[in-house]
């Protein structure tokens, strides 16, 4: 218990294929940058460098491909609280794509990955007065899954996450300010209000 160096915030969990349980968050023991751990049977080690994000990391989101490589998408307060996403190459924290891809501030950032590892985020979209927004990285860029603030509710998105179908279909469910949950589906056009 208590394994992270000082306070930790976000805390993010992912298993690998091989059952191996990694965590993601923001790491006060490295000036609030994100650190990712894992559990190698006996104790708790750290994935690459700790603290390897440029600045503060907000709302850390960790996501695991199937060859083991660990993702984590988070608000990137050294870019304008924009979204980053980094991967772990096997030696060190690179960017996925670029730095501070989303049109406007990103909170409450949510990651998953597909069945064919293309990472996919979800999160409150400052561009769009804060509704919900999917972007998926196709190799090269990120870009948006159909379009941004789609969630369109009366009030502001307050919470929101995100998961994948096992035929790649994005699934986003979402918490409106003063009201109940609705989630929302790409690739078809049904919206399912008020799940209590």
């Amino acid at each position: 218990a208590g394994f992270s160096a000082k306070k930790a915030h976000y805390p993010s969990l992912a298993m690998s294929s091989s059952n191996e349980p990694y965590v993601a968050f923001k790491d006060w023991g490295n000036s609030g940058k994100a650190t990712v751990m894992k559990f190698n049977d006996s104790s708790w080690v750290t994935v690459g460098t700790a603290g390897f994000s440029a600045g503060q990391a907000y709302y850390t989101s960790l996501a695991i491909s199937s060859s083991k490589e660990p993702y984590v998408a988070y608000t990137d307060d050294a870019n304008s609280n924009k979204a980053t996403v980094m991967k772990f190459d096997g030696t060190n924290w690179v960017t996925v794509g670029s730095a501070g891809f989303s049109a406007g501030d990103a909170y409450v950032i949510s990651l998953e990955m597909s069945s064919s590892n293309e990472p996919y985020v979800s999160y409150i979209d400052g561009s769009v007065r804060l509704q919900a927004t999917v972007m998926k990285f196709d190799g090269t860029n990120w870009v948006t899954v159909g379009n941004p603030g789609f969630s369109a509710a009366s009030n502001d998105v307050r919470w929101q996450s995100l998961a994948m179908s096992s035929n790649n279909e994005p699934y986003v469910a979402y918490e409106v300010v003063s009201s109940s949950i609705s989630v929302m589906k790409f690739g078809g056009t049904t919206e399912i209000s008020d799940i209590n």
